[in-house]
């Protein structure tokens, strides 16, 4: 496989801070999208999110920005159990990238679903990067590119960048339940920041906030002290009672009630 070069792992870099750094949450997944447009290259990114069960999916977000007038819903909704890649994922435990040439047959070329959605979106080469989900659930980005294949160096690149992507959708899971309440970056708070001081408020040790984050243990300590520091805090109690007064965490209340509100998602307009 050949190997990454200096180049690559700088775009890898550059993308791993991007996602810490952004302060919108809403604006992560859009930005991912761009940014693994440029970095590969492809023509297009598409996050997903299927319920394979039910037959139902919607595309969430994506680049290039013609896109959002595509029927991209329909064309999942009609043909997501055709997809030779989806149907993989579907009947497997598998979620390493994986390009389409490597699981489709002459049937898929010739099928309706391929020449729908070369029709509408020009759909040929793709490279999927399957999310974590829960059962009967597919979750991930597929990337379309025409004209040629994927190459090792796509893969390895894919792969590095699946990992960083599981990440952003653990943590996107805990910010969606922060209550829209005061600007955690007036006090120089970082979203990540905020995800973690919400799991310090749910009680949550080091070790369980980098288990639900999908980050080690050593960072969430490192967030942490980030949060005292900012807070002019010098521990747990403190640094909660700190944010409550600040208006970026809920009044104290019972825990079935804390930080249920949710904010608005990051799909497509």
């Amino acid at each position: 496989m050949t190997a990454l070069s200096g180049r690559d792992a700088r775009h890898l870099h550059d993308l791993a801070m991007a996602i810490l750094t952004e302060p919108r949450p809403v604006r992560v997944w859009p930005l991912l999208m761009e940014r693994l447009t440029t970095d590969l290259p492809v023509d297009l990114a598409v996050l997903i999110d299927l319920d394979w069960k039910s037959g139902t999916g919607h595309a969430l977000t994506g680049k290039p920005d013609w896109l959002y007038e595509a029927p991209l819903d329909d064309l999942i909704n009609a043909h997501m159990r055709t997809h030779p890649l989806l149907r993989h994922y579907a009947h497997t435990a598998d979620r390493t990238p994986l390009v389409l040439d490597e699981v489709a047959d002459d049937r898929w070329w010739k099928s309706e679903a391929y020449h729908a959605g070369k029709a509408a979106i020009g759909i040929d080469r793709q490279l999927a990067l399957p999310l974590s989900a829960g059962p009967g659930q597919i979750r991930g980005v597929i990337m379309s590119r025409g004209g040629h294949g994927f190459t090792d160096r796509d893969l390895e690149y894919a792969v590095l960048a699946r990992s960083l992507l599981d990440t952003v959708s653990a943590h996107e899971k805990v910010m969606l339940g922060i209550p829209q309440l005061g600007d955690p970056s007036e006090y120089g708070i970082t979203s990540r920041e905020m995800a973690v001081l919400v799991l310090l408020n749910e009680g949550l040790t080091a070790r369980a906030i980098g288990s639900r984050l999908r980050i080690a243990e050593k960072t969430v300590v490192k967030h942490k002290e980030n949060l005292y520091r900012k807070l002019r805090s010098h521990d747990r109690v403190a640094v909660l009672n700190k944010a409550r007064a600040l208006g970026l965490l809920l009044a104290e209340e019972s825990s079935e009630h804390r930080g249920r509100q949710p904010v608005p998602n990051s799909s497509l307009p």
